[in-house]
């Protein structure tokens, strides 16, 4: 085999194994990065619908024991009819429960809101065995005997007014229903063409929740029951099989609530699971075909165009060796062939210190690829560092925003638009349902931080976190009052004296909504509320004054005599907007300008006759049109919410 078959070969097998080996590392990971990219959603999506069912479970049950300290219930012999007037009024405060239920001792109901099985003794069902087991109030999911639906049960035991003794039980009752909106959809993609398997079970394996089959409901038993028995680890537990993923989560939040042992199984089949990464794999097939070809054409010519010179050399140096001293060298060509062969008489005598040259050369060169390697290696490190740095910064930042269904559990037709101008940034918003003696409240609030990114991002946790604290333990209620304590605290957080000129702080508007009577108290600093009254085709606008909260001069006291509140009285299909500049701030369209407030308020009013979840397609559709070919100027948050 000569030499031109030899080199042939030689760059074929090299061109075909350095693909296939780049391709298989390639390909094993991005599965494994795509693998734990699933492995980590499927994880925080279970940790936050184990959260919101909690929640909504708490709080409910929060609700009914509340209830039982009436002073009404809490007397004995009280008058039926008067009893059931009382249930019927605590039905109709909130439309969550389908009814209430007053039970004496022996399981016989006293009063119904509803007027159901009233006289009759009840069943011994899950929850009056939890009570009599010595539970003071508890929850289950279970078919109602007076209603005849499955409905969650929130029971508690009333106590005369004494609290010596036990007089009856309270049980509100709301439709398994209002649970799938608390859940919802969830997907491993914005598409939802990969949505998620949802089942809530019980320790035997009976279905309470499932968003495949409502008819399953405590009719069912959990097909892979035996499977994800076998995982009894708290927390979140991650399970394989051929052909399926499973995430069962147990004893978090509040699924063992009460003594409830109840199991969160999320699971998606692995075909509908990984099928972006079969498209992922034939994207790079069809990329990587051409380009092979093309090497393997490529080494084809290099081989011919390198071996044919080398032949005639081969052939004339083959000559020498034989004494033809004669013979025609191929000294035509000015490249390193034609060099060696005028060079070939001089080859024996200048060979020993080319040698010795040449290794000095070459360890140079080693020295110089490991200090390169080394600078390589350090700059891979920083970056990466870097990276995981501001990925774990947005992690927390994300966890300090409330849920929405927070606000939708209370103002279902609600929405978010949340875009940071980079991974992370500087507005936020908060909200958060409050009782006040025998009120509710809604507080809610958005805000825009002086600047975005890691800078943002701060000051946004520290303004999060701050509301939080003067809401809840500080009990403020008053929105003047909150900001202007927000900007004391801002103050002392930085460690600015009163006196001290800077512009670092944040806007805010801050609305704070009785759930009673719907009347709503509003106070801003450089955000304004927008208010669509129900039937207007205008927009009412509310401005604040361009302060920033943080850097308002006086003390706490001045700054709340500069500050104005506006006492709105909603009606039912108001709709109440909060929105940072960042929407009103983006550059974009034909000629590259801002949006501006004025077509970002006609947005709103002409989107105002639709569902608000359209509307809110309309307004992230607007944005991304607008600013397709330019990139994002500022942190984008609009809140929109209709009365309900």
């Amino acid at each position: 085999m000569n030499i031109y078959a030899k080199l042939t070969i030689l760059c074929l097998f090299l061109v075909l194994f350095t693909a296939g080996v780049l391709s298989f590392f390639a390909d094993q990971k991005v599965e494994q990065t795509f693998k734990e990219e699933i492995v980590a959603s499927m994880t925080q999506q279970s940790r936050g619908i184990s959260a919101d069912i909690g929640r909504f479970m708490f709080s409910r049950l929060n609700d009914v024991r509340m209830a039982a300290k009436n002073p009404y219930l809490r007397t004995a012999n009280n008058d039926p009819e008067l009893l059931t007037q009382r249930l019927q009024e605590l039905e109709n405060l909130n439309d969550l429960y389908y009814s209430f239920s007053f039970f004496d001792t022996n399981r016989i109901r006293i009063a119904d809101s509803k007027r159901l099985a009233i006289g009759r003794q009840h069943p011994k069902s899950l929850y009056w065995d939890k009570l009599d087991s010595g539970q003071e109030s508890t929850v289950d999911v279970s078919k109602s005997e007076s209603v005849g639906r499955v409905v969650m049960h929130f029971a508690t035991k009333v106590t005369n007014l004494n609290e010596d003794s036990e007089i009856g039980v309270l049980v509100g009752r709301i439709l398994v229903d209002e649970l799938f909106k608390i859940v919802g959809e969830y997907s491993l993609s914005t598409d939802n063409s990969r949505n998620l398997d949802i089942h809530l079970i019980d320790n035997e394996g009976t279905i309470l929740y499932s968003n495949l089959d409502r008819s399953s409901i405590l009719t069912t038993t959990y097909s892979e029951y035996d499977l994800i028995s076998s995982l009894e680890e708290p927390g979140v537990n991650y399970l394989e099989t051929q052909d399926k993923l499973y995430f069962v989560t147990r004893d978090t939040n509040y699924l063992s609530f009460q003594g409830n042992d109840w199991t969160l199984i999320l699971s998606i089949p692995k075909e509908r699971a990984y099928f972006p990464l079969a498209q992922i794999r034939n994207q790079i097939l069809w990329a990587v075909l051409p380009v092979l070809a093309l090497t393997i054409i490529l080494a084809l010519v290099a081989a011919n165009f390198f071996v044919k010179p080398i032949v005639k050399l081969s052939n004339a140096a083959e000559e020498l060796g034989k004494g033809n001293l004669d013979v025609e060298l191929p000294t035509g060509s000015k490249d390193e062939i034609g060099k060696l062969a005028k060079q070939m008489a001089m080859m024996s005598q200048n060979l020993i210190g080319q040698i010795d040259e040449q290794r000095q050369t070459n360890k140079q060169l080693i020295d110089q690829k490991t200090q390169i390697e080394m600078q390589k290696n350090q700059l891979v490190s920083v970056s990466s560092q870097i990276r995981d740095s501001i990925s774990y910064a947005e992690r927390i930042q994300r966890s300090t925003l409330p849920p929405l269904s927070t606000l939708q559990s209370v103002f279902p037709d609600s929405f978010v638009m949340y875009r940071p101008k980079d991974i992370i940034g500087g507005d936020f918003y908060w909200f958060e349902r409050v009782r006040r003696g025998n009120n509710e409240f809604m507080i809610i609030a958005c805000g825009d931080c002086t600047g975005h990114g890691v800078p943002g991002a701060i000051m946004s946790i520290m303004g999060s976190n701050q509301l939080t604290n003067i809401v809840y333990y500080q009990n403020y209620l008053d929105p003047k009052k909150i900001i202007s304590r927000l900007d004391k605290v801002i103050k002392f957080e930085l460690q600015r004296e009163t006196d001290e000129v800077n512009r670092d702080g944040m806007e805010i508007g801050i609305c704070v909504i009785d759930l009673d009577t719907l009347k709503m108290e509003f106070a801003g600093a450089g955000i304004p509320l927008r208010i669509m009254k129900h039937g207007d085709t205008e927009l009412t606008i509310y401005k604040t004054p361009r302060q920033m909260v943080g850097g308002i001069e006086g003390d706490e006291q001045e700054v709340h005599a500069q500050l104005s509140k506006e006492v709105i009285q909603l009606d039912v299909k108001d709709r109440i907007y909060l929105s940072s500049d960042g929407f009103q701030d983006q550059f974009g369209g034909e000629h590259d300008k801002k949006f501006m407030s004025k077509n970002f308020n006609k947005l709103i009013e002409k989107s105002s006759d639709k569902p608000i979840h359209e509307q809110q397609k309309i307004i992230e559709g607007t944005f991304a049109e607008w600013s397709k070919n330019t990139s994002q100027t500022d942190d984008v948050c609009v809140l929109g919410f209709e009365i309900k």
